[in-house]
């Protein structure tokens, strides 16, 4: 029986040893090859134990791995066909505490030397007892056609987990299923808290005068007094009209692109009123208006440029 490892798809794993009682893993020590010079470099790491032997199954050399467990290297120790392997020798029994006696070498057979095998691989730790006798070493088989049986199968450790293969591709997406019924309505919840009573609204105007009770028939006896209707609001105020309008002014005092005007109607201008400038007659410079500003009894007027004095305007102010 063998093994495989799918990073050294060509190598046939016959024997595998755990290097410490704690490992997670197994080193390879034995194994067959095929498609010559085995796996080498730090990319093989933790795979092949020292001195590792693998047999190329094509007849061109047995390699032995002379790197280091980190970074394998190997060397051909043997080249050629190999001569028949002999049978292996039972495990001698365990003594009752001493040495037993070495077994007898077994004699070298008539055919081509073969190349001596590889060290089994060690099991796991057992419990502690006498050392048995040491089983004789099986004679070499004879040169033959016929290979030998087959080793029986150790119970060493079972070798390590391959690394997780690469993920696949991700899988179409799944159609999305039908819309579900529409659920049933849920229950009104319970009314809220009362709420902060809200703001007063304005009173409302007064109404109409109401109109004025019937007269009673002609009688002696005096029919009720109607009633008085409400009385009618008073209107509101209307705004401030225009207070003053002067037209055609026209300027005088130059040397100057402000010039201040508090004579007349202007006496009666206050800081708060809002005053309008149109121009009706840039004059001689071709002035333009660029600001008015209202003061308490005069406006300053400012032009682009002195205005001489024969530039006209219109002004209107306004009283809020």
């Amino acid at each position: 029986m063998s093994y495989s490892n799918p990073l050294i798809p060509l190598v046939d794993i016959q024997q595998q040893e755990q290097p410490t009682n704690t490992s997670s893993y197994q080193l390879i020590t034995f194994g067959t090859i095929t498609g010559g010079t085995p796996y080498a470099g730090a990319t093989y790491a933790n795979i092949f134990a020292l001195e590792c032997l693998l047999q190329d199954l094509d007849g061109s050399a047995v390699y032995q791995m002379t790197g280091t467990v980190a970074v394998p290297a190997w060397s051909a120790i043997g080249s050629g066909a190999a001569g028949a392997t002999g049978y292996t020798g039972y495990t001698g029994y365990t003594g009752p505490g001493v040495t037993g006696a070495t077994g007898y070498t077994g004699y070298t057979g008539s055919g081509d030397t073969g190349y001596t095998g590889p060290t089994g691989f060690t099991g796991p730790n057992g419990a502690t007892s006498a050392t048995g006798a040491t089983g004789y070493t099986g004679y070499t088989g004879a040169d033959s056609d016929v290979t030998g049986p087959t080793g029986y199968t150790g119970f060493g450790a079972t070798g390590y987990t391959g690394p997780v293969g690469p993920i696949g591709a991700t899988g179409a997406t799944g159609y999305t299923g039908p819309i579900g019924p529409t659920g049933p309505t849920g229950f009104t919840g319970p009314d809220g808290a009362a709420s902060a009573t809200g703001a007063t609204g304005y009173t409302g105007p007064d109404g109409p005068t109401g109109y004025t009770g019937y007269t009673g028939p002609d009688s002696t006896v005096t029919g009720p007094t109607g009633y008085t209707g409400y009385t009618g609001f008073t209107g509101y105020t209307g705004t401030t009209g225009i207070t003053t309008v002067v037209n055609a002014i026209t300027t005088s005092v130059g040397g100057s692109s402000v010039e201040n005007f508090s004579a007349g109607d202007f006496a009666s201008v206050a800081s708060t009123d809002t005053v309008f400038v149109q121009l009706v007659d840039n004059g001689s410079n071709n002035v333009s208006v660029l600001s008015a500003v209202t003061n308490t009894g005069s406006v300053d007027i400012t032009f682009s440029a002195d205005p001489s004095s024969d530039t006209i305007f219109n002004v209107l102010v306004l009283t809020p």
